[in-house]
């Protein structure tokens, strides 16, 4: 699955650096203006979204280690 959207991410990157060129080329600046912030708009929101899933991960391995030491703490109260 991974290959395969990564061909289509690869093979939809080519045509869309191709067609800012070629909207350059012909004088459509705006559309081409347009296709690079809609690029930057994409890379952006994959950003936020790394960010977000990291956050995520980070609050997650605190409740873990958390909960591990009140475990173990509770072990050696009753071990004493």
């Amino acid at each position: 699955m991974k290959k395969v959207m990564r061909r289509i991410l690869w093979g939809l990157s080519v045509i869309i650096f191709i067609g800012i060129i070629t909207c350059f080329y012909m004088g459509y600046f705006m559309y081409a203006y347009g296709l690079i912030f809609l690029v930057i708009s994409i890379l952006f929101g994959i950003g936020q979204i790394a960010q977000v899933n990291n956050s995520v991960w980070m609050h997650q391995n605190g409740y873990d280690r958390h909960m591990r030491e009140q475990i173990e703490r509770q072990q050696r109260n009753r071990e004493e």
